[in-house]
């Protein structure tokens, strides 16, 4: 089975558990729709309601799934490399905002597996760190003016939960 129909089988099977409740279009016409639901995943994270924040991926995850995988294997197909973490130009930041769909959705997916993770429900954090590592392109800006790989820290956190 290849990677994009085993992400896809498990994108289908893990959203059962959705929050139907949670509007997946952003209502701030400067963040786009997947920014918005990645933002709140992160916020909900940080506030520590790991709950909402796993319903919340799992609400919109479908939507925009889809296009974060066919952009990586565009990327893995091309051997592109990949894009820095930490501070860089203004031209390579708006090169990484370009790849909305890898970023987006690997920071809502390291969202949902740090709070699986948090609640204990461990089965479920290693099948979403696992989705999270796929997207290796992906990249999250940090505020205070750097960018971080998602999937870097996902390697880390499912490997010790797979010791």
């Amino acid at each position: 089975m290849s990677r994009f129909t085993f992400f896809l089988c498990i994108t289908f099977s893990i959203n059962i558990f959705a929050d139907d409740n949670f509007d997946c279009h952003s209502t701030n016409p400067e963040l786009g729709d997947s920014a918005h639901w990645a933002a709140t995943s992160l916020d909900l994270f940080a506030k520590n309601k790991y709950e909402q924040a796993v319903n919340t991926v799992d609400a919109c995850f479908d939507i925009f799934s889809v296009d974060a995988v066919v952009m990586q294997k565009g990327f893995n197909a091309e051997n592109t490399k990949l894009p820095p973490s930490g501070r860089v130009s203004r031209s390579t930041k708006e090169k990484i905002h370009d790849n909305w769909a890898v970023n987006d959705v690997s920071v809502a997916l390291w969202a949902k597996a740090r709070s699986l993770d948090k609640m204990g429900d461990i089965e479920q954090a290693k099948i979403a760190y696992a989705q999270c590592i796929f997207l290796t392109h992906g990249r999250a800006w940090d505020p205070k003016g750097w960018f971080w790989a998602p999937a870097s820290d996902c390697i880390q956190r499912g490997r010790k939960l797979n010791k």
